[in-house]
């Protein structure tokens, strides 16, 4: 099985070896903190430290803007997408920020601890006094000035 590594799952896991080949994003690299997850890094023989690149991103910036989870993942997030997506490699995460835009952009992914995600959700930003949906750019209501909140959207 070839696989892209989030942090949850080099902190986590305890055996890589089942693993053909990995792929680790540059920047699970820098989010790994402990001393243990740093001794289990050591001894990756079979492992490729990479980083996507700025079109690979954009496009997967461009999805996450669309479905409404471009704020919920962070830079690593992006990395290891847009690196699943190059790659076709298998993503390992439990992080279901991860695995939502990863269904909708029809990469694989597994979880370690955590249920999978079952369906793919679409987020939207939501005014709780207006009871009136926008965009996902849209911090703000229109209407009343409200703190907008994002709310699964079907």
């Amino acid at each position: 099985m070839k696989v892209i590594l989030d942090t949850s799952a080099i902190i986590y896991l305890s055996n890589f070896s089942q693993f053909e080949e990995i792929i680790l994003p540059k920047k699970v690299l820098e989010e790994v903190k402990d001393e243990f997850s740093k001794l289990k890094l050591s001894i990756f023989e079979n492992a490729k430290i990479l980083e996507a690149g700025k079109k690979e991103l954009e496009e997967v910036k461009k999805i996450a803007k669309n479905t409404g989870d471009l704020s919920k993942l962070s830079q690593t997030d992006l990395e290891i997408l847009a690196l699943a997506k190059k790659f076709k490699y298998i993503i390992i995460s439990d992080d279901h920020n991860i695995q939502n835009l990863a269904k909708k952009m029809g990469l694989k992914f597994l979880s370690i601890f955590n249920p999978s995600i079952k369906k793919f959700i679409k987020w939207k930003n939501f005014c709780k006094m207006c009871k009136k949906f926008y965009e996902n750019d849209k911090e703000v209501c229109e209407i009343c000035g409200s703190k907008l909140i994002k709310i699964p959207y079907c």
